[in-house]
């Protein structure tokens, strides 16, 4: 080849070194990076729209969940004082399974339509109250932090045990609950249970 004497550098070189840059820039072609770079944005687009779209679909799930299973329930009478008032108004759900504590929601029957007590005894167990409103079970005394007892020593009632598929209620306020002790309510069915009071917001304003 010959010689370009203001250059060290053959023309032959030149055109090696044309054509090595040529293939370089062919190889790092921007168009070439964006084609790569491209999926993997759609990628994280795409993964980004599916959180988007699990979180929608977990908020329909909870709305469903509350206009399906959670209900609310407004106290009426002194039954159930000191734990809830007059006017108080309580949330309950219906598909958990009582237990001893449990305030439940239940059907009373046309006289008394919905009613709020709390489990005092599951099946098979031997329930008694005493004259002030304590209560009995299977011969030893439950420790009862909300009981209001009965000052005039009316509430006594003599061991009872609960039948199968039923529960033992008793109203907080032992003196002025009408709640299984007596024979127009009586041991209650699971099958009349309309939930399990899972919150409760107290009245403020004073009743009438």
């Amino acid at each position: 080849c010959y010689r370009d004497w203001s250059s060290d550098v053959c023309s032959s070189d030149l055109v090696c070194g044309m054509r090595q840059l040529r293939k370089y820039e062919t190889l790092n072609d921007p168009a070439d990076d964006w084609a790569y770079l491209a999926p993997a944005r759609a990628r994280h687009g795409s993964g980004a729209g599916r959180v988007l779209l699990t979180i929608f679909a977990a908020l329909l799930l909870l709305s469903a969940f509350a206009l399906l299973y959670v209900r609310q329930y407004t106290v009426t009478g002194v039954s159930m004082e000191p734990t809830l008032m007059a006017g108080d108004r309580v949330f309950y759900v219906g598909f958990s399974e009582a237990t001893y504590g449990d305030l439940v929601i239940f059907d009373a029957g046309e006289r008394y339509g919905l009613v709020i007590k709390r489990v005092a005894g599951l099946p098979g167990d031997r329930v008694a109250v005493t004259a002030d409103g304590r209560l009995l079970r299977n011969g030893a005394a439950v420790d009862e932090g909300y009981l209001l007892p009965d000052a005039l020593g009316n509430s006594e009632m003599a061991e009872t045990t609960v039948e199968s598929g039923k529960l033992f209620v008793l109203g907080d306020n032992r003196a002025a609950s009408i709640d299984s002790r007596d024979v127009r309510v009586g041991q209650i069915a699971y099958a009349s249970i309309r939930g399990i009071v899972t919150r409760m917001l107290r009245d403020t304003q004073p009743a009438p």
